[in-house]
């Protein structure tokens, strides 16, 4: 049950700094950025200035070795990949690639399809509310 308490909670973290990122209301792209970082690292419990810095399969290695669940993993390469866009937008291209490259890694390991397309602000977008309707519809269909 604390399992399920500290994921869901990760998870709406991460939700709640995805949205505030598509309706843009951080000050500058920099603390928007600084912001996703931080909020995956504390998701899967590593240190954001460590692991945005490994190569894609040294990252996966320490997130088996800490068991991320694949629920999070879900929001964690999302999040990511949508950070590299708004990388590549801030002309770090470099930076952009090893982030697609992280998120490619991750998916690939926890067998989940998602890909970059799915991080589009549209697509997120619709992720989030889908996310949102599964988790009300489950809420009101437990007992009281």
């Amino acid at each position: 049950m604390f399992e399920n308490d500290y994921i869901m909670r990760m998870i709406m973290q991460l939700t709640r700094v995805l949205r505030r990122s598509l309706i843009k209301q951080y000050p500058t792209p920099e603390e928007e950025i600084r912001d996703i970082e931080n909020k995956v690292g504390e998701a899967l419990e590593l240190d954001p200035r460590l692991m945005f810095k490994l190569e894609p399969e040294s990252l996966v290695s320490l997130m088996q070795l800490g068991d991320v669940n694949p629920q999070l993993a879900v929001y964690a390469i999302r999040s990511i990949y949508y950070e590299s866009d708004l990388l590549e937008e801030q002309g770090k291209l470099e930076t952009a690639e090893l982030r697609r490259n992280q998120a490619d890694a991750i998916a690939r390991a926890y067998g989940i399809e998602v890909t970059l397309a799915d991080a589009s602000p549209e697509a997120l977008e619709e992720f989030l509310d889908e996310q949102e309707e599964d988790d009300s519809s489950c809420s009101s269909q437990m007992p009281h």
